[in-house]
């Protein structure tokens, strides 16, 4: 209920008192009423509305309130406490203020009542004496300012979350994400940073991007960020400077904000792509070389067949002539040097033949140790670290011992001046953790630069002449044909070590002897030869009938068959695996057995990854001669073949 004149003070009613104070009256009585604020007024300790002005019968929506009490016509303000802050501005006399309070509106006609927030000002109203009478009350609705003030909450709330997630998604992701400035200096870096370039985020902020770029690739950074400003632009790679001092590649990908005058970036480091992209570029350089000397094995170790065999043959007719013997085991050590450069190619390619077999780890490196000292030289002190209990190792005993050979000259070469060797056998951590030769030397170690292409073929610090390039390589395709691997571990002025790890097998068992006494062959053995190459065919008659035996001879399986079909007498035959003309040589070893099931046959390849090597061994009717061999390793086979099925 708002104002009227039955609830104006007497004084203004009926022209009673002084003219001037009875228009001030009037004129309070008129901001009362029209005050855009809410005012009420109440009296006496039991707080029964006296007077309500226009705003708040408004904001109640105009219910007659007037000589209620406040708690019958405002219930809900009960719960509040508001009863009891009218009391005690009644009881002490003293203003009271209520901020932002929530309220529920009652309404007429049975509607749900309206929720709003109030600020309160309740004063005491006094008498002539001085002794409260009443409360003057003032409320403010400030309910849009609470509502805008709750949505700025939230949406800092949110806000705040969005920046938390956007953090997570820095700190954890796996590439550099930063801001930097119009002069290039980082605003914003995330964690990744330490992990890239070993420098913490606040360590990076303030820091232009161009201090840590490569030296090389400073002008093609600096370009790119032109071209940036000027547009989009796409991918770019260069390199960084890690605080360690090594190199990082990254990849970056960046955006100019002109409104923002900011770059936003992000940077991935290319290390293990760089690293995979080299290995597959090493992988592919090795299957070129596989085929490479897959294709002029055969034929490059025919030939180096017919020239160790005529050699040899020379040598001995020459023996006591003085001034051409020793022209003749010239010859016959150069043929055999290539017959070691093939098969180095081999290894290399992964493509040589491997006998397994269990060895003995420390009595292995306890045999090298002789022939060590006396290859090496006085100059080089050579130790022993073995195993601290006995293990065994699966690998090919002769390659094995090249391999272990090869890291040894290549040690000693690295300490001209002399120094230690140290030869040393462990197990890598795990019940079925394989082998790990070592072989470490006090040397000059290598550079980055050479450490990088240690591994490659024919790739050599040593001067013209003195190596192949071959040894490394040689080693680590041993070691990974074998199912184990190759580690180098070196710094220049801090020597190099290098690991063969190799699989562990157990029970050990003793290593056997390299070389085996042959026993003699038969007299008269027949041995039926079957080899494509005229020259081949020839020598290899010549050396089987230096040994006694007596050859009939095919150029190809065709003819074998033809033979061996026609009932000639026949002890053993010998055989070139790849032999052209629609019949090789395994294949007519199993058409011969439909004939001869107990024929002993000698299989001979220049090509040592054929497969028939996983089989030969296996048949005790069959054996394998890689090309080229002397004719004590010939006679050797011959005599174990007929031995074993003897």
């Amino acid at each position: 209920m708002t104002m009227t004149e039955n609830t104006a003070p007497a004084s203004s009613r009926g022209g009673q008192g002084a003219p001037g104070l009875a228009e001030d009256m009037r004129r309070a009585i008129d901001l009362f009423a029209d005050a855009p604020g809410g005012m009420i007024v109440t009296a006496g300790p039991e707080h029964r509305i006296a007077m309500l002005n226009a705003a708040y019968s408004a904001w109640i929506e105009h219910r007659d309130v007037v000589g209620l009490t406040v708690t019958e016509a405002f219930p809900n303000l009960e719960e509040l406490g508001f009863q009891r802050l009218l009391d005690k501005v009644y009881a002490t006399g003293r203003t009271q203020v209520i901020r932002a309070t929530r309220t529920l509106i009652q309404r007429p006609d049975g509607l749900p009542p309206r929720e709003a927030y109030v600020n309160f000002v309740l004063q005491p109203i006094r008498d002539a004496s001085g002794v409260v009478c009443g409360i003057f009350s003032q409320g403010h609705d400030v309910t849009k300012e609470k509502l805008a003030e709750q949505e700025l909450r939230a949406s800092q709330a949110q806000l705040r979350a969005a920046l938390a997630t956007t953090q997570t998604i820095l700190d954890n992701s796996h590439d550099v994400i930063c801001t930097l400035d119009v002069q290039g200096r980082f605003l914003q870096v995330s964690r990744q940073s330490e992990r890239m370039w070993g420098y913490r985020p606040d360590e990076m902020v303030g820091k232009s991007y161009l201090d840590l770029v490569h030296p090389d690739d400073i002008v093609a950074t600096a370009e790119h960020a032109m071209q940036l400003a000027r547009g989009p632009s796409s991918t770019f790679m260069n390199r960084y400077r890690h605080r360690d001092g090594s190199i990082v590649p990254v990849m970056w990908s960046a955006v100019w904000s002109r409104d923002h005058q900011t770059t936003f970036a992000i940077g991935r480091d290319m290390r293990d792509h760089v690293a995979a992209e080299e290995k597959l570029r090493q992988a592919q350089k090795m299957e070129v070389v596989g085929r490479l000397a897959g294709g002029i094995a055969h034929d490059f170790n025919n030939l180096l067949t017919v020239v160790i065999g005529a050699t040899e043959t020379l040598a001995e007719a020459l023996a006591d002539r003085s001034d051409l013997a020793p022209v003749a085991d010239v010859a016959l050590e150069a043929a055999q040097r290539g017959a070691e450069l093939v098969s180095q190619l081999m290894a290399v390619s992964r493509t040589q033949s491997l006998a397994p077999q269990t060895i003995n780890c420390n009595r292995f490196l306890e045999g090298l140790l002789p022939m060590l000292k006396r290859t090496l030289g006085g100059q080089i002190e050579v130790w022993m670290t073995p195993a601290a209990s006995d293990i065994c190792c699966l690998a090919d005993l002769t390659q094995l011992t090249s391999a272990m050979l090869n890291l040894c000259i290549n040690a000693r070469d690295a300490m001209p001046e002399g120094g230690r060797l140290t030869l040393g056998a462990a197990t890598a951590p795990g019940d079925d953790g394989p082998v790990v030769f070592s072989v470490a030397d006090t040397g000059e170690g290598m550079s980055p630069a050479v450490r990088a292409r240690a591994l490659e073929p024919f790739f050599t610090t040593k001067p013209e002449g003195k190596g192949s390039g071959l040894g490394l390589s040689m080693v680590c395709g041993f070691a990974e044909q074998s199912g184990g691997r190759l580690e180098i571990d070196t710094a220049e002025g801090a020597g190099t070590t290098v690991s063969v790890s190799l699989p562990r097998t157990r029970p050990c068992a003793e290593t056997p002897r390299a070389h085996a006494e042959v026993a003699d062959l038969p007299c008269g053995l027949r041995v039926l030869l079957v080899e494509d190459d005229d020259q081949v065919r020839g020598q290899v008659r010549r050396q089987l009938e230096a040994l006694g035996c007596a050859v009939t001879d095919c150029a190809c399986g065709h003819d074998a068959l033809d033979v061996i079909a026609g009932g000639v007498a026949v002890d053993l035959m010998m055989t070139d695996i790849n032999m052209p003309g629609g019949l090789n040589g395994r294949q007519l070893a199993d058409h011969a057995r439909l004939l001869d099931p107990a024929l002993r046959i000698l299989f001979s390849s220049g090509h040592t990854e054929d497969p028939v090597l996983r089989t030969a061994g296996r048949d005790p009717r069959s054996a394998f001669l890689a090309k080229p061999y002397r004719r004590a390793e010939l006679a050797a086979k011959l005599a174990g073949l007929i031995g074993q099925t003897a």
